[in-house]
């Protein structure tokens, strides 16, 4: 029955996010929906934002950018979300249906635009790749005069995804947490970037404020993972690390003191692996979508942040 629910999802999402028919007032409410022929329409709201995510941006129950518009009275959200995007089929999308969409404003007759990032999910397996995409689009729209917000990936996984399993949890941990501390701008370019570090210029010197985002949002780290989750036992990651042999070749050149500590920092990292899975309570339909109040604490967490041309009102968490 759960795996019957799964798919009338996807198969929901998917026929909203293509856009059967014609395009739905949903479309000017932050519901993100398929139409090439996009504008912007509500004139009473100054600033425009344009949202780049995957499926949990694509979300139809209350997602976070419909409330951010509804809490936002001068900000008009359009939400490009997509099902299924990586970093790369994001950025593609942004400059076919924004850079090059001849009905929308420019930022350079003076209004206020902003790129709202929040994708890279679906490529995360390729963290360097998926920083590389990151790194140019945000560079791109700030060429054309927009403002960007980074917001992070959410906590997201579970022991049961064979991502997660084993060993490999770790390697799948490095990968998505390259991705979020990218977006917070806590890397150095030759970490971020990896072999792609080539493609930039000035190579491994600190990034120019053109290449990091305006307002940057950590979620990863934030009230949506499950922080109070049991630790595993220290000793079975142990046992774990030393008999993965992807993890022996990582460490076999480092002298014996130092794979010691480094195999202790590990395994630590593997015991604590559940307390950075998003809380099962905040679950949509699998351990990665946020339901409904993980959408809603997602916009708690941008509200404050964001500028006040905006004219936010943002609950208090006593009203929550």
């Amino acid at each position: 029955m759960k795996e019957k629910r799964i798919v009338l999802y996807w198969l929901v999402s998917l026929i909203f996010c293509l856009g059967a028919g014609r395009p739905s007032r949903l479309c000017h409410e932050g519901y993100a929906c398929k139409d090439p022929n996009w504008r912007f329409v509500l004139s009473d709201r100054e600033v425009k934002a344009v949202l780049l995510a995957g499926s949990i941006g694509a979300f139809q129950d209350h997602p976070y950018p419909v409330l951010i518009q509804a809490w936002c009275g001068g900000v008009e959200i359009r939400n490009l979300s997509r099902v299924g995007y990586g970093a790369s089929q994001l950025r593609e999308l942004w400059v076919n249906e924004v850079m090059r969409n001849r009905r929308i404003p420019s930022p350079k007759d003076g209004i206020e635009m902003w790129l709202w990032w929040a994708g890279g999910l679906n490529s995360a397996g390729s963290p360097h790749r998926t920083n590389r995409e990151v790194w140019k689009l945000f560079v791109q729209a700030h060429e054309a005069g927009y403002r960007v917000i980074g917001m992070t990936l959410t906590p997201w996984g579970s022991l049961s995804d064979r991502r997660w399993g084993g060993a490999r949890g770790l390697f799948t941990f490095r990968n998505t947490q390259l991705v979020v501390e990218h977006v917070l701008g806590r890397l150095a370019p030759k970490e971020a970037l990896g072999p792609f570090l080539k493609e930039r210029p000035e190579g491994d010197v600190p990034w120019k404020p053109e290449e990091l985002a305006e307002v940057r949002v950590d979620l990863f780290d934030s009230p949506l993972r499950d922080a109070s989750a049991p630790l595993r036992d220290l000793d079975e990651m142990r046992r774990l690390l030393m008999n993965d042999s992807r993890y022996r070749r990582e460490v076999k050149s480092l002298s014996l003191s130092a794979s010691d500590a480094q195999l202790e920092k590990d395994a630590m990292l593997l015991a604590e692996l559940p307390r950075w899975f998003l809380r099962k309570d905040l679950h949509a339909f699998d351990a990665i979508h946020p339901n409904r109040e993980g959408h809603r604490l997602i916009a708690m967490a941008l509200c404050p942040k964001l500028p006040a041309s905006w004219k936010c009102q943002c609950p208090s968490k006593r009203t929550q």
